[in-house]
């Protein structure tokens, strides 16, 4: 055990300092929430801080959650959430991002997850804490859960092309259930919402995507009624070809995410007769309630997941097709262009023949003219005695020529 958590680090060029040409800045949020009983409403609120004074910040929230939970509050969540670029460069400095990890208890494994972005359902024990993760395309969000204080510590890492929306959907999906923190499984049954929700909406994006490619090609249900008798530009046909693998791409990751949804619904149902290992008197009855609420909705959750996964695998069809007839446009444009081509060179050669035809017209012109012009410009010259005469020698030169 000791052994992996020493072979789980992050490389030190794995971190980065934000720069202000990005959404993240050095502005870093986080959710602090309360939960109560049914007399007191919840509280939730929506924090920031930069990354220098966030630890300072965060003791003074587990201070004031510790006090709640002395009072008479149930239950309690910190979430701070982490930007990640491209290449998932964490932007915050290593040692507070590990500070941040041990604070909450985060089981260490996981940093070998991060480092080589994992995606799908992690979870793993240690004495009365239970540590989840869960990665997915847009986020990697992992937290810790104890059982004897019914405190909640997560860490969001979210890339950064996610937008501002998505985010604000996991964080009002999240507000809505917020007084749910007496078992581990509210923010993973959070992530299974959010999860289902994108993918709809993800791939009506890339419905609409292969109608356009079927409108452009003329084949297809979107391109029955398209006009294709005018040439198609190869310039469109390249970027439609450009589009196809988009699709195809984005498809294939929609089943992975499918795969991610069904695992985390299958553990949440798996998880109902098992309450010893989450929950303490005297939340057990609490504990019992929330997982009933969860599990009452797994089951339409999984429905949406199979109707995404029969649905994206019809996209696949419909866009191998379009692959095919994108390809077959692009083979008739470039056989045009080279018959064209072959077109151009021959007349290009038959002119060349013409103007060759007439420079040897005008050369043999140029050789039956040069004789007489060779007489009258090429005799010798003609010496002239001192008396006026002409010399023997040139009548003699004259009259050879």
């Amino acid at each position: 055990m000791q052994t992996l958590r020493r072979l789980a680090d992050i490389p030190d060029d794995r971190f980065k300092l934000p720069s202000y040409g990005l959404r993240g800045t050095d502005s870093v949020t986080y959710v602090h929430a309360l939960s109560y009983g049914p007399r007191r409403l919840p509280v939730f609120q929506q924090l920031s801080s930069s990354s220098i004074d966030l630890l300072g910040k965060l003791a003074e929230l587990d201070e004031r959650a510790s006090e709640a939970l002395a009072q008479d509050a149930t239950g309690s969540l910190t979430l701070v959430s982490l930007t990640r670029d491209r290449d998932e460069n964490i932007l915050i400095p290593k040692t507070t991002f590990m500070i941040l990890l041990q604070r909450f208890g985060i089981d260490q494994r996981f940093l070998k997850h991060i480092r080589t972005n994992r995606y799908g359902l992690h979870y793993d024990w240690d004495g009365q804490r239970v540590s989840y993760y869960v990665g997915t395309a847009l986020y990697i969000l992992m937290w810790s859960f104890d059982r004897e204080t019914r405190a909640t510590r997560a860490i969001l890492l979210s890339r950064d092309f996610i937008s501002t929306e998505e985010l604000g959907s996991l964080r009002r999906l999240l507000q809505l259930e917020i007084q749910r923190l007496h078992s581990p499984f509210l923010l993973a049954w959070v992530s299974l919402v959010h999860l289902s929700n994108w993918m709809d909406s993800s791939t009506y994006y890339l419905l609409t995507t292969i109608r356009q490619l079927e409108e452009l090609t003329g084949y297809g249900p979107y391109g029955m009624g398209t006009n294709t008798k005018s040439e198609i530009p190869i310039e469109r046909l390249t970027q439609a070809s450009k589009n196809v693998g988009y699709v195809q791409v984005n498809l294939a990751n929609q089943l992975r995410h499918v795969t991610i949804g069904q695992a985390i619904a299958s553990h949440i149902s798996s998880r109902q007769a098992k309450l010893a290992d989450y929950a303490v008197k005297p939340f057990v009855a609490d504990c019992q309630k929330e997982i009933e609420v969860f599990h009452a909705t797994i089951a339409t959750l999984e429905r949406s997941l199979n109707d995404s996964s029969a649905y994206v695998y019809y996209l696949q069809e419909r866009v191998k097709s379009q692959n095919t007839v994108v390809y077959a446009l692009m083979q008739q444009t470039d056989a045009r262009i080279n018959i064209n081509l072959a077109k151009a060179s021959k007349e290009l050669a038959e002119a060349a023949k013409k103007d060759s035809s007439s420079m040897k017209s005008i050369a043999i012109m140029v050789c039956v003219q040069i004789p007489s012009t060779y007489h009258v410009y090429m005799r010798p010259p003609v010496k002239i005695d001192l008396n006026g005469g002409v010399s023997n020698e040139s009548w003699n030169a004259i009259e050879t020529s």
